[in-house]
């Protein structure tokens, strides 16, 4: 299949109509009252419309940049290109409702007073990364990544969402994976083959209203919105931090000086993200619904974790402030225990597990085996790649 060079543009239009939308949503008072905003702390220079790096920049040619790429830098930056588009998709979905609907805004706020504005500025970062990348390859006369003949989804009903929109992801019916809670505060690695327990069931829940829902404050059913602000929050997280292991598991497979820079540089922005995530995640409130039954659990509430080698602190691992990734195994077993990003190793961080990661979040369901197909293809390329050397 021969990839398109017309993606930047439907992209762009796309998040522009929704941004859009929501400035009219505003004028006409849909959002209920007025200042709901200011009244979040949230002014108006703070919100960045995700496209703001995408227009006003010429486009380098060639020969402004060293040296061609090999196969294996084409691959693993056309299927980086693909992941970014996804991810743009959906944040750009959790960006509308998180700047648009009054509710939903509320309920992502009890996690922290500035998750709206978070959610923007991540939104930016992924179209940013996206149109950087594509038009990298342009430079050096490879096709851009299009998936746009794969926008087919519906979007959310709600007030907020540009309700006509087709989208690539699916927030609707996430099973969203929380291991990374635990596995960030072990000292045992899944490269090594660990495994991690969820710390919340998240299995079939949505990660964004499909209708206008009750104020999070609502007496008898504002625990809906919010136990959907509470899984989008913990999907922030686990995007991210899968957004982190990929980027970590090509720099060993990049050759070009220029490609290992990007892949450097654009992967410690999602080593940030997460960061950012995990540390709110761990405010989600427990929920109970009008009849008194748990919907969501008290924090910290992770089942043991694996014996961790001897020697190791594992006292903060149910602790919710704990952001900071604990020392764990690396590279050899025998070596000292090192803080570092985990799993990075093709099998369990590559671009084919990346695929699998985001089919079983849910993100897929309703797209077709075309799209599948798609996405494999690139990310079994981008796998096999290998460090050339001169």
């Amino acid at each position: 299949m021969q990839d398109t060079p017309n993606h930047e543009d439907s992209a762009r239009n796309g998040a522009e109509e929704a941004n859009s939308q929501t400035s009219v949503n505003n004028r006409n008072g849909l959002l209920g009252r007025r200042t709901f905003m200011k009244r979040l702390g949230l002014g108006g220079t703070a919100l960045v419309p995700a496209t703001t790096l995408l227009t006003g920049r010429t486009v380098a040619r060639a020969a402004g940049f060293r040296g061609g790429l090999s196969r294996g830098d084409v691959a693993i930056l056309k299927f980086l290109a693909a992941v970014e588009i996804l991810e743009s998709d959906l944040w750009q979905q959790y960006n509308e409702l998180a700047l648009g609907n009054e509710s939903y805004q509320l309920g992502l706020n009890v996690l922290d007073g500035d998750e709206a504005t978070y959610v923007n500025l991540n939104t930016r970062d992924e179209f940013s990364h996206a149109a950087f990348i594509n038009k990298y390859l342009e430079s050096k006369g490879h096709h851009p990544v299009s998936l746009e003949e794969f926008r087919r989804l519906p979007s959310s009903q709600a007030t907020g969402s540009n309700k006509t929109a087709k989208r690539l992801t699916n927030l609707m019916q996430l099973t969203v994976d929380t291991s990374f809670y635990s596995r960030y505060r072990s000292a045992l690695n899944p490269d090594f083959g660990a495994k991690f327990p969820q710390i919340v069931d998240l299995v079939n829940v949505p990660g964004i209203p499909d209708s206008d829902l009750p104020l999070p404050t609502d007496p008898n059913n504002g625990f809906m919105i919010q136990l959907i602000a509470n899984t989008a929050g913990f999907h922030f997280a686990s995007i991210e931090q899968g957004g982190a292991s990929l980027y970590q598991s090509f720099l060993p497979k990049a050759t070009n000086p220029e490609v290992i820079q990007i892949v450097g540089a654009i992967g410690g922005s999602e080593i940030q993200h997460y960061q950012t995530w995990t540390d709110k995640a761990g405010n989600a409130p427990m929920l109970t619904d009008n009849h008194g039954n748990t919907v969501f659990p008290q924090l910290p509430s992770a089942p043991a974790l694996p014996n961790p080698p001897d020697g190791t602190d594992n006292a903060t691992a149910n602790d919710t402030n704990q952001i900071f990734a604990t020392p764990c195994e690396f590279i050899d077993p025998n070596l000292p225990l090192c803080s570092v990003i985990r799993p990075i190793s093709t099998q369990q961080g590559g671009a084919v597990a990346t695929v699998a990661f985001f089919k079983d979040d849910g993100l897929f369901i309703g797209q077709g085996q075309d799209f599948l197909n798609r996405l494999n293809e690139l990310a079994e390329e981008a796998d096999e790649a290998r460090r050339e050397s001169d």
